[in-house]
């Protein structure tokens, strides 16, 4: 859990991977019962026919009667997100009707969990749903909302997940090396960047793109970052016209800024 996650008591937006659907629902329906618990509204998405679900949550009398008192819901993929390349604003909009919704009615908030695989195994909507995930991180940060994104091992390569699980706040150990997410004055980083994952980040760095100008980077829990994440920083704050501030404990980080001319990077002690 972050530290802003703690400061609201809100779980926030994570990132599940899984082998097995029935391990992700099981995963899914816990961390809705624990908002059911906690006041909220909750709300499963699923792949499956929504029947057959329903079916197998009836089994579950809490569940049950979250579903008949509509404390709860299940839907499909198509009716959350349609079945086209996903449409971040209206998506959102639609995100702060259902919460203005469930508080109107007397819930604490809104907590969903989404079985996302279909909607990133093409390029194109990859894409689209890779920025909706820095969109809707930075949505829900003002907002009485928890979500988590469940994707298939089996059906998407490693590549893509790390690319998807790197844009939350948590993720399954394993799925990324590091975070990078919304902040309250720009972005946050933590964990490592090396050799390994130096492309995942230049590409992380585009879906959480927020304009032109300086970038603040509160990286105070970065454990290891390598010249090539630094010259990529260095890059990504040229194409804004701005600089990258980066506020890390790394010594390293600012010797290797100084020895490569990274002019567009300025390296600040974290507070």
């Amino acid at each position: 859990m972050t530290s802003a996650e703690r400061a609201s008591g809100r779980p926030g937006h994570a990132c599940w991977s899984y082998d097995d659907p029935a391990i992700f629902e099981a995963r899914a329906r816990a961390f809705l019962l624990a908002g059911l618990t906690a006041g909220d509204r909750v709300s499963y998405v699923s792949p499956e026919p929504v029947p057959v679900v329903v079916e197998r949550w009836n089994s579950t009398p809490r569940l049950r009667e979250a579903l008949h008192s509509r404390a709860a819901e299940i839907v499909s993929v198509e009716q959350m997100y349609g079945d086209g390349v996903l449409a971040h604003d209206a998506q959102l909009d639609s995100y702060a009707t259902t919460i203005a919704a469930a508080l109107a009615d007397g819930y604490a908030g809104w907590r969903i969990a989404a079985d996302a695989t279909c909607l990133v195994r093409d390029p194109q909507r990859r894409e689209a749903f890779a920025r909706y995930e820095h969109l809707v991180d930075r949505f829900m940060r003002t907002r009485p909302m928890s979500a988590v994104c469940g994707y298939d091992r089996s059906r998407l390569d490693e590549r893509v997940i790390e690319e998807l699980a790197c844009l939350h706040p948590t993720s399954d150990p394993g799925t990324s090396l590091f975070h990078l997410h919304a902040g309250d004055d720009g972005l946050v980083l933590d964990g490592e960047l090396d050799t390994s994952n130096q492309d995942v980040f230049a590409t992380a760095l585009r879906h959480t793109d927020s304009g032109s100008g300086d970038l603040v980077v509160r990286a105070a829990d970065l454990r290891f970052i390598d010249y090539r994440s630094l010259v990529h920083l260095h890059r990504h704050a040229e194409s804004r016209h701005g600089d990258v501030v980066l506020h890390t404990d790394l010594a390293p980080a600012s010797r290797l800024v100084a020895l490569l001319g990274l002019t567009r990077v300025r390296v600040e002690a974290a507070g």
